[in-house]
């Protein structure tokens, strides 16, 4: 751990029984804090702990309230980039066990950081999605011939961030969290979606309706 401040932390979210992964950057875009297999009481602690800007958080926030998925999904799927959809609440169906996962640790960091609804992200913490990140930093969409795992650790090391300090994917997918957090820090962000049911934070601006992201 280094004794620079984290600007923003970026929280990959799963199953308990996988548990979660959390990266930690400064504004330099240096690797502070890399922990993988956190429960959600470790999670709370550690980000609460770490006092960043800005939480990025790789999970929706809440269900849809327009339809069988979200306006940030249908936004981002209408420029090539496909996500899960977020429909209304399916009740306990086990394949949505990790969104609400993610929808605890939203509400965990609430009173330190509310939900990002637009506008400045500092003090926030934000939904965002690795896959939309990559590739809106990248320009492009992943070719079919490049794993993904190659794709995403060449978008954070060409921006700057040591991608050879992170363990895992899911870590390489916490990383671009905590990069979508740094480049709102900075002004350089759109969003997707709508305040009511969620907001997709994007290294993109001012929003998605207006990329042109190559198929």
């Amino acid at each position: 751990m280094s004794s620079k401040t984290p600007a923003a932390v970026g929280i990959d979210v799963a199953e308990l029984r996988k548990g979660l992964d959390l990266v930690a950057l400064d504004r330099d875009r240096n690797v502070l804090a890399s922990r993988g297999r956190l429960s959600l009481d470790e999670v709370t602690v550690i980000t609460l702990s770490l006092r960043p800007v800005v939480v990025c958080v790789d999970s929706p926030s809440g269900w849809s309230t327009s339809g069988s998925s979200r306006a940030a999904e249908r936004q981002l799927a209408s420029v090539g980039i496909q996500s899960y959809r977020t429909g209304p609440d399916p009740g306990e169906h086990p394949f949505y066990r990790w969104m609400r996962v993610g929808f605890e640790v939203f509400k965990r960091l609430a009173s330190a950081y509310p939900l990002y609804r637009g506008g400045p992200v500092a003090g926030t913490a934000a939904e965002v999605f690795p896959h939309a990140s990559a590739c809106l930093l990248a320009g492009q969409l992943r070719p079919r011939d490049v794993p993904k795992a190659r794709f995403r650790r060449t978008v954070l090391r060409d921006a700057g961030v040591p991608e050879d300090q992170l363990e895992s994917p899911d870590r390489v997918d916490a990383a671009l969290g905590a990069l979508t957090g740094l480049i709102a820090l900075e002004g350089e962000h759109g969003t997707a979606g709508d305040p009511g049911e969620g907001i997709v934070l994007i290294p993109a601006g001012p929003t998605v309706d207006r990329l042109a992201v190559p198929r």
